[in-house]
């Protein structure tokens, strides 16, 4: 009756495998990329052996990395399970404490949990699990990925050896399979183009400036064409400013993180569904194990880490047969991830031009960046030359050309020369003329006539020693490094007693 009232007509491929060898009793290994309905696949049978064989306590384990994912689970064994009678509970953290303590102790047959939370319980409550038949780990590796590997750990040492244990994850790292070995018992794998994104999904990458992200999503997000869009960020701080900055641009949106409380996250993934608000902004939170229906573009913002969050992040679109768009926005500091990327997903991704807008501000951009680096400091840019050069071939008697610095230096050491020889000759005037004594005839005597040259010589030769500007130069030079202090120590005791 449950499979009816959801509309199951036909079992997905992994559907089709699991349930067959769960019913038989096997531990099972599914993997298979987000979307293929591996939640059904473990639901579907564990109901099923339930109504087989009824007991008073708890039957059934299932741990799952995220409230959310945990959350969506319970749901679908309520809606498959309502006409059977089976009870579950979901533990959680930012749900209530006692409520949960209630449904442990009331032995449901089902309890749905994140590891933390469970063992907060267990902790405080002595939980019964010796009469449990059956453990599911769902989305292993992302469990693994946010440390949840010693909790997980600790609850299966709690947990009776003689039960049946089925593991689902989208990726089967090396760390999954040590849990595998130590948690199973000959199990049987089912395995579907693992690391391989559903070809449903149109990938496109734009290769972008991060500061022209925003515009760029504004004009790609058309709600005529796309309906809803899930837009994953890197941080929660990120997220938080996107969903500002989009809200500011009346574009209606909503945000869900780490952070957030559970009434916050229920009513941000309600307003998502329902269409209230079109675009959710998210982190990786959001990625695995999410069931919402129609979600008809993913845009990744910011590029993920590794392939696998990439997979699961485009794997909320083109669910079941359906097609959907998925958008990476690359910006230089993120092509190390996109290749790697790249190696994983190949000839899938499709590299698209910027609208024109946004391609030629950014080759400006890129065009006035290379010329600053050319131009350095004390060098003129190729371009400021061939100005220059132009200039000075035409060049006119109105402009004449520009003197060098060897010329300016003569010119300026004439003027030097010549002003010293003006100020000896206005000194020279200025002196006293001596009295002559004079011969018989008028003439000066022959000593008084030595006496007068050898003056005049003398005086010729003081003016040029002093005037003269290479002297000057090099006696300024000589000054400064006389004038400079003394290093170490004894710059110190000259400072305190200059006079010494």
């Amino acid at each position: 009756m449950g499979l009816q009232d959801l509309r199951y007509e036909e079992p997905t491929p992994i559907q089709q495998e699991c349930i067959p060898l769960i019913l038989e009793g096997r531990d099972v290994i599914g993997a298979a990329q987000t979307g293929t309905g591996k939640t059904g696949a473990f639901v579907i049978p564990l109901l099923e052996r339930i109504i087989k064989e009824p007991a008073e306590h708890t039957q059934a384990l299932i741990l799952s990395p995220t409230r959310e994912l945990a959350q969506q689970i319970e749901e679908q064994i309520f809606a498959l399970g309502y006409h059977t009678g089976i009870s579950s509970a979901t533990v959680t953290g930012g749900s209530d404490y006692g409520t949960q303590v209630k449904a442990i102790r009331a032995g449901v047959d089902i309890i749905v949990a994140t590891p933390g939370r469970l063992i907060d319980q267990m902790k405080v409550l002595n939980i019964d699990f010796s009469h449990l038949n059956y453990l599911v780990l769902d989305e292993a590796d992302r469990m693994l990925d946010m440390g949840f590997l010693p909790d997980v750990m600790k609850i299966v040492k709690q947990l009776p050896t003689d039960r049946q244990t089925m593991l689902f994850s989208a990726t089967m790292v090396e760390e999954v399979q040590k849990v595998v070995d130590e948690v199973m018992k000959d199990p049987a794998e089912v395995e579907f183009e693992v690391s391989k994104p559903a070809e449903s999904v149109d990938q496109q990458i734009y290769f972008i400036d991060p500061k022209k992200k925003l515009k760029l999503f504004e004009q790609l997000f058309d709600a005529d064409k796309y309906e809803t869009a899930i837009v994953f960020c890197a941080t929660k701080r990120g997220t938080d400013k996107l969903e500002r900055m989009l809200k500011k641009r009346n574009v209606s949106a909503v945000s869900m993180h780490g952070d957030r409380d559970q009434n916050e996250r229920n009513e941000a993934l309600r307003l998502f569904k329902n269409k209230t608000h079109p675009v959710m902004v998210a982190t990786d939170v959001l990625s695995r194990g999410i069931d919402i229906d129609d979600v008809s573009l993913i845009v990744n913002f910011d590029v993920p880490n590794n392939p696998e969050d990439y997979i699961h992040r485009i794997g909320r679109t083109g669910r079941y047969d359906k097609s959907g768009t998925a958008i990476t926005f690359v910006s230089n500091k993120d092509k190390k991830y996109y290749h790697a990327i790249k190696n994983v997903v190949g000839d899938q991704l499709s590299i698209r031009d910027l609208p024109k807008e946004l391609d030629e501000n950014q080759r400006d951009r890129s065009q006035k960046k290379r010329s600053k680096r050319k131009e350095r400091p004390g060098q003129k840019s190729s371009s400021r030359q061939k100005a220059n050069a132009s200039k000075s071939q035409s060049g006119s008697a109105e402009t004449p050309p520009k003197e060098s610095k060897e010329q300016k230096q003569k010119e300026q050491t004439q003027d030097r020369s010549s002003a010293s020889n003006n100020d000896n000759r206005r000194s020279k005037e200025a002196q006293p003329k001596k009295k002559q004594s004079v011969s018989n005839n008028g003439t000066p005597d022959e000593k008084q006539k030595e006496e007068i040259e050898w003056h005049s010589v003398e005086v010729d030769v003081e003016t040029k020693n002093i005037f003269q500007p290479e002297v000057i130069d090099k006696a300024v030079v000589r000054n400064r490094r006389a004038l400079k202090p003394a290093k170490g120590w004894w710059g110190v005791v000259k400072s305190l007693f200059p006079k010494f």
